[in-house]
């Protein structure tokens, strides 16, 4: 289905006009989008998310720093993630970039394109910007990634992901541009002139992952270590949703709590924390091991992700299934039918027909160092529409690969502070 006109009318007004000025403000706000605002599913469509394609493996202070964006937000959740609207180039071309905290290279489709997938934002013509450069194999940023194109001399990368997805083209570096016109030059992109599979018609990635290639890592010595994202409902009018996603420090909503932030030596690129446990209705669930939850730095298992590109969170076996008996059991008291069935990925479904929404448990997720994640039910709690009714279904996962995730199902609403600089990951309700 065709976007909105209104919506991209909206977005390339946002980067039509070039800026010549160096002058660097204190910040980068970027307009964020959720997928389904601009290229909303089909009823049959999958949920997925960049997980399952991965390779191997204070608001006033925001308004008043000089760089805020308009705001778009997302339609009815289906599947997909958030994007970035950015300009590339000069003069720019305006890029909607999928926002990944797991990976880290920028990359978007370029022309020409030897083999494109379709993709609703402009495609972006290197040959047309003045301040695009091609990396050469000579170069020290080359070996960040892979590859060289003997016979033009051209440093090339190429990303493979588990579904089959991949991007191949050259290195470049190039003007970005976003809100108000602010620029950040000479960063290293992807320019992908072979890529397939599944990216949800977005024009590339924005990698904001920990590797020395991603965004977040490249403006370091003008914006610091630091930068933070607050993901809107999905169910939200298009143009009431604040979702943002913003580099550089501002002050800290007072209701932000804050766990330290780890590294596993087998995933470095990839921010963890360590999950202490859950509560349901109060009650703090047992009946699991907790080791499960915490990293494990000498096998690289356990501990969370927080990560952006993946819709639903997932959990150790064990750890789910004791969180789903014990939101059973409170679901059950409250007068909630559980169905005997799954629905889609979900194996906690349930017909609320005569049942009060304010009977739904409320689920608590607790982090080290005592930061505690107060989840609303539309943040666990999702409809799903069989074609013989409407169902309300337990949105989270088990996983047995020893990567737990903390998708941007429950992260909506919350504004997530990324503070490399001081080893933290921030969570603030309604910090959108």
């Amino acid at each position: 289905m065709a976007p909105p006109k209104h919506v991209l009318a909206l977005l390339l007004l946002l980067f039509s006009a070039t800026n010549a000025c160096h002058q660097r403000a204190k910040t980068l706000h970027i307009p964020v989008v959720h997928r389904d605002a601009v290229f909303p599913p089909p009823p049959y469509a999958k949920r997925g998310s960049l997980q399952n394609r991965r390779f191997a493996a204070a608001e006033t202070a925001l308004m008043t720093s000089g760089l805020h964006s308009p705001v778009m937000s997302g339609l009815p959740f289906e599947s997909g993630e958030y994007f970035a609207s950015i300009g590339v180039g000069t003069p720019s071309t305006t890029a909607l970039l999928v926002i990944d905290t797991g990976s880290d290279l920028v990359w978007l489709q370029c022309k020409p394109c030897r083999h494109c997938y379709a993709q609703m934002s402009p495609l972006y013509d290197p040959r047309r910007s003045s301040t695009y450069r091609q990396i050469p194999c000579s170069s020290p940023q080359c070996p960040l990634l892979q590859g060289c194109d003997n016979s033009t001399g051209a440093c090339g990368y190429t990303m493979v992901y588990g579904d089959g997805s991949s991007s191949s083209g050259n290195l470049a570096t190039d003007r970005l541009v976003f809100s108000n016109d602010t620029s950040v030059y000479n960063i290293t992109i992807g320019c992908g002139h072979d890529n397939e599979g599944l990216f949800d018609s977005s024009a590339g990635l924005l990698g904001v992952g920990r590797g020395a290639a991603s965004f977040a890592s490249q403006v370091v010595p003008s914006y610091g270590s630091y930068f933070a994202y607050c993901l809107g409902d999905r169910t939200s009018n298009v143009r009431s949703n604040s979702s943002y996603l913003v580099f550089g420090r501002t002050p800290e909503l007072p209701s932000t709590a804050f766990t330290p932030l780890l590294s596993n030596p087998r995933r470095r690129n990839l921010y963890y924390v360590n999950l202490a446990g859950f509560s349901v209705g109060g009650e703090r669930v047992t009946g699991f091991s907790n080791s499960s939850l915490s990293l494990d730095p000498a096998s690289g298992r356990g501990g969370i992700v927080v990560d952006s590109g993946t819709s639903i969170s997932r959990f150790p076996r064990d750890a789910y299934g004791a969180l789903r008996d014990a939101f059973d059991a409170r679901a059950a008291a409250g007068g909630m039918r559980r169905l005997s069935g799954h629905i889609s990925v979900f194996d906690a479904c349930y017909d609320m027909r005569g049942v009060a929404m304010a009977n739904v448990p409320q689920i608590v997720l607790h982090f080290a160092g005592g930061a505690d994640m107060a989840l609303p039910p539309e943040n666990y709690f999702i409809p799903e529409d069989t074609g013989n009714g409407m169902y309300y279904c337990l949105a989270l996962e088990a996983t047995d690969d020893g990567l737990s995730v903390l998708g941007n199902v429950q992260q909506q609403g919350f504004r997530i502070v990324f503070d490399v600089e001081k080893e933290r990951v921030g969570f603030a309700p309604t910090g959108c």
